[in-house]
């Protein structure tokens, strides 16, 4: 019987020692779970600068700057909304508004030291001036006609230095716009 409870008690303590992770002490363990956790959770704050610019024949001719500043790992994703509310008329005296300007959002996420991954989501409406409709439109009827460009895109920042994250095509002209972000951490 003494024999067997020793058998049993060595058993015991093997099977501790083997269910413990190598190099690791179950003291540590609690530990190094709770910095791991803290560190996954923690959000980090960035400045985006913002540019949006037109090029035509290569070189820019209108640039636009906005600064917002972004948290990461969050919903929702940091806005700016820049429009103006337009009446039209859908029917006979009956008169209903639109938005026509600017909505961009971007969301952050945090990859390695140095880098983030954002995704930007821009919105652009103005009315067409009258000399860009083509002939067969530009018959002098006054109602406007409005144009969006909408880019939804992702890229991986590298803190402090610009990324050019969506270039597009006028469709009406020979411009293009692009838009570039840069992200800077905000201690």
């Amino acid at each position: 019987m003494k024999v067997l409870t020793h058998v049993l008690f060595i058993i015991m303590v093997a099977a501790g020692v083997f269910a413990q992770p190598a190099g690791k002490s179950g003291a540590d363990q609690p530990r190094k779970d709770a910095e791991n956790q803290e560190a996954r959770s923690a959000d980090n704050y960035y400045k985006l600068n913002i540019l949006i610019y037109e090029l035509e024949e290569g070189k820019r001719v209108n640039q636009r700057d906005y600064t917002m500043i972004a948290k990461t790992n969050t919903n929702p994703s940091p806005s700016t909304r820049i429009s103006t509310r337009v009446p039209v008329y859908s029917e006979e005296k009956k008169m209903t508004y639109i938005d026509a300007g600017l909505d961009l959002n971007c969301s952050l996420k945090d990859l390695s030291p140095g880098k983030v991954e954002a995704h930007c989501e821009f919105r652009i409406s103005g009315f067409v001036r009258p000399e860009q409709l083509p002939e067969s439109r530009n018959t002098g009827v006054s109602a406007p006609v409005l144009r969006s460009t909408v880019t939804n895109s992702w890229g991986v920042l590298a803190l402090g230095k610009p990324f050019l994250i969506a270039s597009v095509d006028d469709i009406n002209s020979a411009r293009r716009m692009q838009f570039e972000v840069t992200a800077t951490k905000v201690d």
